[in-house]
């Protein structure tokens, strides 16, 4: 922070004396909202402007009711909370807003409030924020990082908590890409890529174009969702960006971004060769650290020059040459992050009931996680758990077809 706030993080904060408050919308407590998040490394996912996209674009599809908590010392915004309540049949849970699409979920934390808070303290807050809120049985907070920057995550400290269902790798960026690229085995790196674009020369090499416009951004979209759905179904995976409201949302971030609005709200990349897209990245930037939204790979015979790969390198040869520190592809163990990402980020999930029917609810939460774990863990479980969804979907044909 600046020399203005040092009185401020001086000051001893008694829990007891945060006021607590509750809006609807984002906007509410914009200024304030983004001056925290200038003096504070928060990620791009707990930005002002991700999360009011979130609400505008996503909320009302999916039947979210947003409750952005804001926590004040003395009048100064110092915490803020991202939160909307979800309605499964008569249970009402609240989660950090963005569902799976936010793949780091925690609150905004003055570091003075931090360091304030222990497990008692953690707990009565929560105590308060639930009956401001009004109407919850529990509190679910699934991808929270153990630590940010250095500093350890108090909801993820302090409350009791469970592994998340995976961690999320990141690496570190350099200036000099040269020793970025010593460090992640360069050689081999370096060899495929001279092999890819001699294989690429005959039909006129590759290209990677950074989206410039809304509308080009726009179309590159609407190319990655082609993709990935048709990959979704091959995998026999539910399709994340088909649920009410998640396309809107990121062409919201589109139509913003290049409405005035932050540059770094999303990228999109797109790796063409041979005429065509075969490989797309989305992403945005927030404390120095590019975060990927979503990647997709074109299921055609350019496959076999590994195209994601390509994009991959290019991508990050670009963002050390933008100054950047680090980069992340968001969750999962996926191999062609495996290759980059060298530096686990351990993320946990804290369920915390608020109400009878929550306790009876976190229960079965908690027992679902177990066995999900159980089945992860178990290589040869979880390749057969692969196996079937592979075969449900190759099985499964979209609905144009069945009509």
């Amino acid at each position: 922070m600046d020399g203005s706030d040092a009185p401020a993080q001086a000051t001893r904060i008694i829990p007891g004396d945060l006021k607590i408050a509750v809006h609807a919308s984002a906007r509410d407590i914009a200024d304030d909202w983004k001056e925290l998040e200038r003096n504070l490394p928060v990620s791009v996912y707990q930005s002002f402007d991700w999360i009011d996209c979130w609400i505008e674009a996503a909320t009302g599809p999916q039947r979210t009711r947003p409750a952005i908590v804001s926590v004040r010392h003395l009048g100064r915004l110092v915490a803020i909370l991202p939160l909307g309540v979800e309605r499964h049949g008569p249970l009402r849970v609240a989660r950090f807003l963005g569902g799976e699409h936010a793949n780091i979920r925690m609150g905004l934390f003055d570091p003075a409030v931090s360091a304030s808070l222990d497990a008692a303290t953690t707990q009565e807050l929560l105590k308060r924020v639930a009956k401001a809120i009004r109407d919850v049985d529990l509190f679910d907070f699934d991808a929270l990082p153990v630590e940010w920057v250095g500093e350890p995550n108090p909801l993820a400290t302090h409350l009791p908590t469970s592994p998340a269902r995976c961690d999320v790798g990141t690496m570190r960026l350099d200036p000099d890409f040269a020793a970025v690229l010593k460090a992640h085995r360069g050689a081999k790196k370096a060899k495929k890529r001279r092999w890819q674009a001699n294989t690429l020369e005959p039909v006129g090499g590759f290209r990677l174009r950074r989206a410039g416009s809304a509308t080009e951004a726009l179309a590159i979209l609407d190319a990655y969702l082609a993709q990935k759905a048709a990959w979704f179904r091959s995998q026999g995976i539910a399709d994340s960006f088909a649920e009410p409201g998640v396309a809107d949302f990121f062409r919201t971030l589109v139509k913003r971004r290049w409405a005035g609005g932050d540059s770094a709200l999303i990228e999109l990349d797109a790796l063409e060769l041979d005429g065509g897209i075969r490989a797309i990245l989305g992403s945005g930037t927030q404390s120095g650290r590019l975060s990927g939204y979503f990647m997709s790979v074109s299921d055609d015979d350019w496959r076999r020059v590994s195209p994601g790969e390509l994009m991959l390198y290019e991508v990050i040869a670009a963002s050390c040459a933008r100054g950047l520190t680090a980069l992340d592809l968001g969750r999962g163990d996926e191999r062609y992050k495996a290759s980059w990402l060298d530096v686990n980020e351990p993320h946990v999930r804290a369920i915390i009931p608020v109400t009878p029917m929550g306790h009876a609810a976190a229960a079965l939460l908690r027992l679902a996680d177990r066995t999900e774990r159980a089945i992860r863990d178990n290589p040869r479980l979880w390749k057969l758990a692969k196996t079937i969804r592979r075969w449900r979907g190759q099985n499964e044909k979209p609905a144009a077809e069945t009509e």
